[in-house]
Order: C-alpha cells, then sequence, then structure tokens
C-alpha cells in the first residue's frame, strides 16, 4: 500500500489549495487540476504548464504570500498562458501576464508588494495586448524582465514568485495534453460558476482571453504568421553557392535565408470609407514593412472590383501607391483574385466591414481588420478591431 508522508512543505501547498478553493467555487473547480512537485531546482513557486513547482525553503520563509503565489500559477496554466507564448520572450511574457491576472489573484490573496505594484497598469486588457504596449514603450526586447519580490530583493536567481518557465523539451506531448485538461477544467469550472451566479466579471474577462480573436492586435498576428512561415522554412535545406567556396572548402548544407515572406494586403476603398481612413490604412501596413515583419507585400485595393494590385519591397512604395475605387462593396471578386496567389502567409483585409459579401475563403489565413470597432464579425477567418 502506498504511504503518502507529504513534507512540511507539501502540507502548507494542500493547506493552501483547500483556502483558496473556499474562497471562490470557480478557483476550486481548477485547483485539483494541477500537479505539486516539490524542488530544490526551482527558487520559488512556478509552472510549466504542466506542474506547479515549489521551494521548500521558500515555502518555509514566505508562508503570508503563498496562496497568491498557488493561485496565480494555476491562472496562468488554466488560462493556457504557458502555449499562448508562442515566440515572445519569456520574461517580457511573464510580466505581461501579471499584468494581466495578477490583480484578480490580489483581490483574493496578496502577494509580495512589488509583485502589486502593476495592478491596474493595464486593466481589462488581454496578456498580448499588453505585450505589445511594453515593446512600444519600452522598446523591442527590452522588457523589465523578471519583477523581484519584497524589498526589490529576489530570492535565488531572481524567478519571481508565481511565474512562468518553459516546459522541458521532452515534455511536449505531456505540455500539449496538460493544455487540453485545463481546457476541460476551465470550461467546467466556468460553467459551474454561471449557474451558481458567481462568476465575477473580471474573471469571466480573463477566460474570454482564450478566444482572443477581438482583442488581439492584428499586428500580433502577422508576427505569428511571419514566424510560422520561417518555422517551417528553417526545417528545409539550400545548396551552398558553390562559385563563392574555395577549391579546398569543406561544403556542408545550410538553411536558406532568401525566402520571401509575403503577407497580402486588401485595402476596402468603397465609398463608405474616407480618405483620411484610407491614408491610416496605409500607415499601418508601413509600420508593419518597417519592423520587417514582412519583406514584401501584395497591395489590392477593393470595392465591387479589385483595383490596381501592387506588389511592394518598401514603404516608399506604399506611400506613392494611390488607387482607384469610391464605388459600392462586394468582396466576391477580391477573395476569388486573393484566392489565386501563391507564395503567401496569409491576407490582412482592412475594411469597415460594410459589405454585401465576403466571399468565399482562400487556403490560407484571412484576418478581418474592423475600422469601425463596432462588433461586426466576417464568415470566415479571424476578426479584430483596428
Amino acid at each position: 500500500m502506498f504511504n503518502f508522508n507529504p513534507t512540511d512543505a507539501m502540507r502548507r501547498m494542500l493547506q493552501a489549495r483547500q483556502r483558496i478553493a473556499r474562497r471562490n467555487p470557480f478557483f476550486a473547480s481548477l485547483l485539483f487540476n494541477a500537479k505539486l512537485v516539490e524542488t530544490d531546482k526551482r527558487q520559488t513557486i512556478v509552472t510549466d504548464g504542466i506542474h506547479v513547482f515549489f521551494n521548500a525553503e521558500y515555502v518555509k520563509e514566505n508562508d503570508q504570500y503563498i496562496e497568491g503565489d498557488f493561485l496565480k500559477c494555476v491562472m496562468h496554466s488554466a488560462l493556457l498562458h504557458v502555449p499562448r507564448k508562442k515566440y515572445r520572450d519569456l520574461d517580457k511574457w511573464n510580466e505581461s501576464c501579471t499584468l494581466s491576472v495578477g490583480p484578480i489573484v490580489h483581490q483574493y490573496f496578496p502577494q509580495h508588494p512589488a509583485l502589486m505594484a502593476g495592478d491596474g497598469r493595464f486593466p481589462d486588457k488581454a496578456a498580448e495586448e499588453i505585450y505589445e504596449l511594453l515593446e512600444d514603450q519600452e522598446g523591442k526586447g527590452k522588457g523589465k524582465g523578471k519583477q523581484p519580490p519584497k524589498g526589490g530583493e529576489a530570492p535565488g536567481n531572481g524567478e519571481a514568485p508565481g511565474s512562468m518557465v518553459d516546459p522541458a523539451p521532452e515534455d511536449a506531448e505531456a505540455a500539449e495534453q496538460a493544455a487540453k485538461d485545463w481546457q476541460i477544467a476551465l470550461a467546467n469550472a466556468t460553467d459551474k460558476a454561471k449557474k451558481a451566479g458567481n462568476m465575477t466579471g473580471n474573471i469571466e474577462r480573463l477566460v474570454e482571453e482564450l478566444q482572443p480573436a477581438e482583442k488581439l492586435d492584428w499586428r500580433d498576428i502577422i508576427r505569428d504568421m511571419s514566424r510560422d512561415a520561417k518555422s517551417r522554412e528553417s526545417r528545409s535545406w539550400s545548396r551552398p553557392n558553390r562559385r563563392r567556396l574555395g577549391a579546398d572548402a569543406e561544403v556542408m548544407p545550410g538553411y536558406g535565408y532568401d525566402t520571401i515572406y509575403k503577407l497580402i494586403v486588401c485595402f476596402d476603398v468603397s465609398g463608405s470609407v474616407s480618405d483620411s481612413q484610407f491614408r491610416e490604412m496605409k500607415s499601418e501596413v508601413a509600420a508593419v514593412l518597417e519592423q520587417n515583419l514582412i519583406n514584401s507585400a501584395l497591395l489590392i485595393a477593393v470595392d465591387t472590383m479589385v483595383h490596381d494590385p501592387l506588389e511592394i519591397t518598401s514603404v516608399d512604395q506604399i506611400e506613392t501607391w494611390k488607387p482607384r475605387g469610391g464605388g459600392g462593396t462586394c468582396f466576391d471578386s477580391a477573395m476569388a483574385y486573393v484566392a489565386k496567389q501563391t507564395g503567401a502567409i496569409g491576407c490582412i483585409f482592412l475594411t469597415d466591414m460594410q459589405t454585401a459579401s465576403f466571399g468565399q475563403a482562400p487556403d490560407f489565413p484571412v484576418v478581418w481588420v474592423n475600422w469601425l470597432h463596432d462588433g461586426a464579425k466576417a464568415p470566415y477567418g479571424r476578426t479584430v478591431d483596428y
């Protein structure tokens, strides 16, 4: 018979789990999905989306913060913050997720004061949105990184309590299964809370982040498209140019870096779109090109017909592009034209969504950028607000 003898630290974590469960039924439905692991390889309490790791010495010395740290880890896991990280810098992603979920956690249980300092900084924004705002404010790759706990001094190597760590490479299959398990647990928790009438608005907002199409910055989606394309390219070999090699050089295969990452960009130029809106659309696409998210774009103007398509590689070409337009609105011909294009990573359609038809979906991703913020959605692809 298995004899379970928990350590003092494990006993304290189990006690924290019970205390959190009693505070809110929504949390109670999630907590028991967390796999607790005591380890001296971590400095505080962290999660990889599969386990909640805790350091016994940290638990002993920070008794007043254990519930908050534990709950933060559970919310990171349940909201799939680990797989949602994707290409993003881990430290800055931790900060973004903390700024999103932290204020909810801190309504119930405190963490170290330094970790609570950012509460209210970005109210009602998804973690992806906050990440982009941090990049804009602090410069690419210059996030604040790991936030220290109490007194500004981080324990051990600066590992922030309640933060995330990347799962081990060999845990890829386990991470995928854990994400599915958390989705089921979150759905059950949400259903029970709503039926009981105790689903608070702020918690519901966090749950809705798992369907972030209306919240994501559309430029963030372009980043995903580009990185996915580059990831696929990195797995294919290209032959070296022998004319540039010496006679005695050892020839080895290498990766190709001359691939064109083309984005199709459709502009709604119907009569309902003003000149100022069109200039704004062109400015946004120029910014995407300047940020090297893509190195080529096919510009297409659309009302009821396709006008003046132009493939560009520089910002100057966008600024001088002055297509015709001003008629009615029907995207059938535009999407038929788009579907014939090859070598594109996806299509972005900038529009006020006032159209008689959205046409037929092509075989690659389409993102509709709604310039009016009126809640209208396309029947396929993803719709985001500008």
